[in-house]
C-alpha cells in the first residue's frame, strides 16, 4: 500500500501535536483516507474500457462511410459526426426519444436478437425528397412518415445497414436487415425496460441544420461480439488507417467541395463622425497603394497575391503569388 506524501506544513503540525508524548509510547502511524466511490446497483458497468474503446473507433469509421453514403445519395454534403457511445439502462433510452420519431428495428441474423436506429424524422423527409428529385436544403418537417415515403426511406436504409455491416465486417460477418419501423417510442420494447443497453450518439449535419441519429444495441445482443478476440484487440489498430479505394473516395469527394474566394481591395479606419459626415462622392483612401497587389482570401485565410482586372464583362484577377502560411 502507498501512503501519502506529507507536506513539510504536515509534518511540524504532527511533531508538535506530539511533542509531550512518551518516548515508550507506540509509534504513530498515519493513515490516508481511503476515497469511496459510490456504486450505482442500476447501472453495472458490464463493458470495459478496452471494449468500448474498441466499440467507439467501429463506429467512428461507421459515421465517416455513412457520410460519404448519404452525400452521394442526397446530392448535398451530410455529415454525420460521432459524439459518443455509452451503457444505459433500456427504459431511459426510450423515454429520451421524441414522438414522433423515425425508429427503424433491424435484425442482426448472426446474433439472433434486434436492436434500434433512432432517426430524425426531419432528415427522413428530407431525404426523401431530395431522393424524389427535390432541391430541399432544410430539415423543418417534424412529422409522421407517409406510407409511400417509408417505402423511399426503406431502400435509403439499406444502404445504411450495407455501412453498418462493413463497419463491423473487420471483426465478423453480419447479415443485417430491416424488421420493422415504428414512429412511437412506446412501441419498440424488443427488451426489457430495465436491461442494459449501448447506445451510440450522432449528429447529422446538413447546411446550417442539426439532427438526432442514435443506434441502439441490446447488451445481450453484443455480448457475443465483445467476447472475439479480434474484438477485443481492436485498440491496438490506428483510427486514421484507410484503404487506398477509401482514401480515394474522400479525396474525390474533397475536390468537389465549394470554398468562398474574396479579393480585399485594401482596409482602413475612419471615426464615427467622419463616417456620419459622408456622402455619395466622398472618396475613402485604403491602405494600399493602386500598383500594389491584392490579397485573395481561401476561406478567410489569406492565401495569394493578385492584380485586379476585366475579363470580357466580368470584374477579375490575376494571380500574382502563392502565400506560404508558414512564414507568414
Amino acid at each position: 500500500m502507498v501512503s501519502k506524501l506529507l507536506s513539510q506544513n504536515e509534518v511540524d503540525a504532527l511533531l508538535n501535536q506530539f511533542s509531550d508524548v512518551p518516548e515508550t509510547a507506540e509509534p504513530i502511524v498515519v493513515v490516508p483516507k481511503k476515497e469511496v466511490v459510490n456504486y450505482d446497483f442500476k447501472h453495472p458497468k458490464l463493458v470495459s474500457k478496452e471494449q468500448m474503446r474498441s466499440l467507439r473507433n467501429l463506429h467512428e469509421a461507421f459515421a465517416r462511410n455513412l457520410s460519404v453514403a448519404f452525400t452521394n445519395m442526397l446530392r448535398t454534403i451530410v455529415d454525420i459526426q460521432f459524439l459518443t457511445i455509452d451503457q444505459v439502462v433500456y427504459s431511459e433510452f426510450v423515454q429520451s426519444i421524441a414522438s414522433p420519431s423515425a425508429l427503424f428495428i433491424f435484425t442482426v441474423e448472426e446474433w439472433g436478437g434486434e436492436a434500434v436506429m433512432e432517426i430524425d424524422p426531419r432528415f427522413c423527409v428530407f431525404s426523401v425528397e431530395r431522393q424524389s428529385g427535390g432541391r430541399s436544403k432544410e430539415m423543418t418537417f417534424r412529422r409522421e412518415m407517409t406510407n409511400i415515403e417509408e417505402k423511399v426511406m426503406s431502400r435509403i436504409m439499406n444502404r445504411v445497414y450495407s455501412e453498418l455491416q462493413e463497419a463491423w465486417s473487420q471483426f465478423m460477418q453480419l447479415t443485417v436487415y430491416q424488421h420493422s419501423y415504428e414512429s412511437n417510442p412506446e412501441n419498440i420494447q424488443i427488451i426489457s425496460a430495465m436491461e442494459p443497453a449501448i447506445v451510440v450518439f450522432y449528429q447529422i449535419s446538413v447546411y446550417d441544420s442539426r439532427a438526432v441519429f442514435n443506434l441502439c444495441y441490446p447488451y445481450a445482443l453484443l455480448e457475443k461480439a465483445l467476447s472475439n478476440s479480434l474484438f477485443r484487440n481492436a485498440n491496438q489498430m490506428r483510427k486514421d488507417d484507410l484503404e487506398p479505394e477509401q482514401r480515394a473516395i474522400y479525396r474525390d469527394h474533397l475536390k468537389k467541395v465549394q470554398v468562398p474566394v474574396q479579393a480585399v481591395l485594401g482596409k482602413t479606419q475612419i471615426t464615427i463622425q467622419d463616417l456620419i459626415k459622408m456622402q455619395v462622392g466622398d472618396a475613402i483612401t485604403l491602405n494600399r497603394r493602386v500598383e500594389q497587389p491584392l490579397d485573395v482570401l481561401i476561406n478567410n485565410h489569406k492565401k495569394m497575391k493578385a492584380f485586379p482586372g476585366q475579363m470580357r464583362r466580368h470584374k477579375a484577377i490575376k494571380v500574382y503569388d502563392f502565400i506560404d502560411e508558414d512564414k507568414e
